[in-house]
């Protein structure tokens, strides 16, 4: 269990252009999701709607972010959300993942954020600046902002907005990573994407 936690922590690497799927697939549908435009003001689309029915989830995110649901590095993601990279030297686009996990049996959330700080704090590659109780969906959850050291294997550190609710047998997971320099700039968007979130 611990390690399913700690995979959620994997940081973005540029592997992930090869797999970008354009937003322009508006009212694009497959057996797990759905993206529809979503005008809002005048004829501009300015947002477009994610609607996942297997797992009940739905949310809105910026048209000019890319979405794709190819090169997850976990089995249990199911889609990710690519911020716009803003110059040539900004190789690296910040990004929101959803993890759905299912389990045999109902977890609660304060064993699963429990597991979650515990898991985190042992890999002594991560510096937790808060951890706080949050609403998701209209759900209780919890969310750990946190940051990574630099190493040898990844010399650029990240910051990271990880925020999960439980619904019985099943942890919803919402993690958004960019690099320490940047993570200020896109975070109001990302809980502008959360504040939108549906589950059902």
């Amino acid at each position: 269990m611990c390690i399913t936690v700690l995979f959620q922590l994997e940081i973005p690497t540029q592997s992930v252009f090869a797999a970008e799927q354009p937003t322009a697939k508006i009212n694009m549908t497959n057996y797990d999701y759905q993206l529809e435009s979503n005008v809002t003001d005048g004829n501009t689309i300015s947002e477009i709607a994610y609607k996942n029915p297997q797992h009940g989830i739905s949310m809105l995110f910026p048209s000019n972010w890319t979405f794709s649901t190819s090169g997850l590095p976990e089995y249990n993601q199911i889609a990710a959300f690519y911020a716009p990279l803003q110059n040539l030297s900004d190789p690296i686009p910040a990004r929101l993942t959803i993890a759905v996990m299912n389990y045999e049996q109902n977890i609660s959330l304060k064993d699963f954020t429990n597991m979650t700080k515990s898991s985190i704090n042992q890999t002594g590659q991560v510096t937790i600046s808060s951890s706080d109780p949050i609403t998701l969906a209209g759900r209780p959850g919890h969310q750990l902002v946190f940051s990574t050291l630099p190493n040898m294997g990844n010399p650029i550190s990240f910051e990271i907005l990880h925020s999960w609710t439980v619904i019985d047998n099943k942890i919803y997971v919402f993690q958004y990573s960019a690099e320490g320099a940047k993570f200020n700039t896109f975070l109001p968007t990302v809980k502008h994407i959360l504040e939108t979130l549906t589950i059902k």
